[in-house]
């Protein structure tokens, strides 16, 4: 009885380890890559590479400068110096490669204008026992970059609302459709040219920007226009005994003008004019001084 016991026990004991081996309780082993029955092995999933974010070093700038673009990318699969980086612009020039380039903006582009930045990642895994190398890729936008030429932009300003001032035809409120409704100036110089149009008649004018110059903390500037107009007097006020109705007289000087920035634009601020003589009777009312 002794010897069938422990002759059972170990016929148990076997019984047991291979029911248990059935029933899955056996150690583990590690998955092997799975086939699709032609003996070809099929790779794992592979997962995208990821853009957590772009940056740029600014999003303000001039033309002919350069703005700093910076990525942060991660992948599951792939070392980040191993994956490809593909930077465009739609202006300008791109220097450098991987997550950080420098990105030089256009010049002669009219401006304001806003870019985009595009990053496109491109990771290459696989290999020939696995089925071949293949390719996956993401792309991405920076945030907005507003590119100005502000010189120009301010240059333009002035000359355009001087023109406009020198057309008796043109409205006063059109002529100060370019000045900040943050500024004084903007009403004061509309009831100037208002005030002029009632006076005056405007026969010629010449205009030559002389200046501008862009304050440090980028926000505003001073410009100055020479400007000369040659006019008629068609009103006189009452008690004025030096104002003569059919008088032409020529005014010139220097039209000084500020700009301030705001609103992602450049606008005109106030505007002063300078006589270089002495202005003929009658006219010494034509632009405020």
């Amino acid at each position: 009885m002794r010897g069938w016991r422990w002759g059972g026990g170990l016929l148990v004991g076997c019984a047991s380890a291979l029911l248990m081996a059935a029933c899955g309780s056996a150690p583990s082993s590690p998955t092997p890559p799975s086939s699709n029955g032609g003996g070809v092995v099929t790779p794992p999933a592979n997962t995208p590479p990821v853009i957590s974010s772009i940056t740029t070093s600014a999003t303000r700038a001039e033309v002919d400068t350069d703005v700093t673009l910076t990525a942060t990318v991660t992948d599951a699969e792939t070392p980040v110096g191993q994956l490809q980086f593909a930077w465009t612009v739609a202006a300008g020039t791109i220097t450098g490669q991987g997550a950080k380039v420098v990105w030089h903006t256009p010049k002669d582009n009219a401006t304001p204008a806003d870019y985009t930045a595009t990053l496109t990642v491109t990771e290459t895994f696989g290999s020939a026992t696995t089925g071949g190398s293949q390719q996956q890729s993401v792309s991405s936008q920076s945030p907005v970059v507003r590119v100005h030429n502000s010189p120009k932009e301010l240059g333009d300003l002035s000359v355009r609302f001087l023109s406009d001032f020198a057309n008796s035809g043109i409205p006063p409120a059109v002529c100060v459709r370019d000045f900040s409704d943050s500024c004084s100036g903007k009403k004061d110089e509309l009831a100037d040219i208002t005030e002029n149009r009632s006076h005056f008649v405007i026969l010629d004018s010449n205009l030559r920007l002389k200046s501008v110059r862009v304050k440090s903390d980028n926000t505003h500037a001073d410009m100055t226009v020479a400007c000369a107009f040659s006019s008629r007097i068609i009103k006189c006020d009452s008690g004025d005994l030096k104002c003569v109705v059919g008088s032409v007289s020529n005014v010139a000087g220097d039209c000084a003008l500020t700009g301030l920035y705001e609103q992602q634009r450049w606008w005109l601020c106030e505007s002063h004019f300078t006589p270089n003589a002495t202005l003929a009777p009658g006219f010494d009312k034509f632009l405020r001084r």
